[in-house]
């Protein structure tokens, strides 16, 4: 005798098939991309930032700081007339900032 499906089809199965058809473009997966990097801020500028996570739902400490630099970046590139050239090295110096 057959065993009987008690559960039915899976509420999950329509979910899983549309985030699948919806894999991101090669375009999309570059502007998508992650990678971390390492700054150092007051620990006042940390803690004013994890209160202000905290108190938005759905707020993470990468989505803040990614809306933050963005909209930084934004108005730098108006002050400067235009978007910034790319580098002409890879990497940053370290080190201290000169005076």
């Amino acid at each position: 005798m057959k065993k009987k499906q008690t559960i039915g089809s899976n509420p999950l199965d329509a979910y899983l098939e549309t985030a699948q058809q919806k894999k991101a473009t090669p375009q999309q997966q570059k502007t998508t991309a992650k990678q971390r990097i390492t700054i150092h801020l007051t620990v006042d500028l940390i803690e004013r930032v994890k209160d202000a996570v905290f108190w938005q739902p759905g707020m993470t400490l990468t989505s803040f700081a990614e809306e933050a630099l963005e909209t930084a970046l934004k108005k730098n590139e108006r002050a400067h007339g235009e978007k910034y050239p790319s580098r002409t090295q890879k990497n940053l110096k370290g080190g201290r900032p000169l005076s």
